[in-house]
């Protein structure tokens, strides 16, 4: 017989047998169960254990199927599973859908979030980091890192809360939402393990582009940077393509003042370690200050949560730019989990 479970008068009758001194062999050949099928028949309960779940409505094939068109496109990935089952018309709903899928370890989540990549800058990203990956420690310590970012109170990440199924309305599940956050622009740089200038974008400066960039970060960054240069600290600015930093007036700003800049590969935040600055700039806020904040005291929490980055939080960031440039090699240029 093939090798399937007993039934339960099967199984009862290989305990009779073997009650009135059968041995397994003897059964074996009178049954033609296999030995292990009369061994376990024999030392477990008479009754089957009876197997958990609704048997599958979808044959191996078909789940081989429906995953191949799942992940075939980034269309395909956004349906819902009634929209798959609707889509594929094998013959079942969207809980079959489901259950095949969150079987085979697939589940709804949220998509990240990343800077689009067109052939032509995954190219130059992959360039870009081949020629870096093997860098020293004194050589990315030379690079002045800089970047804007803008800066608001409260919370700036996802709130998750332990709640029982009909709680979601409860005060304390809640995270009130306020309109128009007030927010400010903020602007910083560091180079190694040393923290840079950082400062406010003020009101009165207007929009963020060569012109005003020119007049106030421009001198700003050359100050700083001769500052350094007089202690024997040659720096190389990065900035990153923003409008106001990759035009032309401010290429020639910065070349007439003498300012190097490294090449950089457009839409990389995932290279820049400044990014995780802001990152740790926004939990310190989240964590210490309120959400609503007039414009002055979010001037000085921001400040504040500036100068509380600390040296070693700099020098992990510098440290991990290899590892960042490996990270681009093995996508082929596209995403990291930078």
């Amino acid at each position: 017989m093939p090798r399937m479970q007993l039934t339960r008068d099967q199984r009862r009758d290989c305990q009779l047998l073997r009650s009135i001194g059968w041995r397994y062999k003897q059964i074996q050949e009178k049954t033609g169960f296999s030995q292990h099928q009369i061994q376990y028949a024999c030392t477990s309960p008479a009754t089957p254990t009876k197997r958990s779940g609704r048997p599958p409505t979808l044959t191996q094939a078909q789940i081989e199927d429906l995953i191949g068109y799942v992940c075939m496109s980034a269309r395909n990935r956004r349906l819902s599973f009634q929209q798959l089952a609707e889509e594929l018309d094998l013959g079942v709903g969207r809980w079959a859908i489901r259950a095949a899928l969150i079987k085979e370890g697939f589940h709804r989540r949220l998509a990240m979030r990343k800077p689009p990549i067109s052939e032509r800058n995954r190219v130059i990203r992959l360039q870009w980091a081949q020629d870096h990956v093997n860098w020293t420690q004194p050589q990315w310590n030379s690079i002045l890192w800089t970047d804007e970012t803008w800066i608001t109170g409260g919370r700036h990440t996802r709130t998750w809360v332990t709640r029982r199924a009909g709680e979601e309305w409860d005060p304390t599940c809640i995270v009130e939402k306020h309109q128009r956050k007030k927010g400010w622009m903020f602007w910083g740089c560091f180079h190694g393990d040393i923290q840079g200038p950082g400062i406010f974008w003020e009101k009165d400066w207007g929009s963020i582009n060569s012109e005003s960039y020119c007049a106030h970060t421009v001198p700003i960054i050359h100050g700083y940077m001769e500052l350094c240069r007089r202690n024997g600290i040659n720096l190389i600015l990065m900035q990153d393509g923003a409008p106001g930093h990759a035009a032309g007036d401010t290429t020639i700003e910065l070349r007439e003042r003498g300012i190097e800049v490294i090449q950089w590969p457009a839409y990389s935040p995932d290279l820049n370690p400044i990014e995780k600055v802001w990152h740790i700039m926004k939990n310190y806020l989240q964590d210490n200050f309120p959400e609503n904040m007039t414009y002055d005291r979010l001037r000085v929490a921001v400040k504040t949560a500036w100068d509380n980055v600390g040296e070693h939080e700099f020098r992990d960031l510098i440290e991990s730019m290899q590892a960042r440039c490996q990270a681009v090699i093995d996508a082929n240029g596209l995403f990291t989990k930078y």
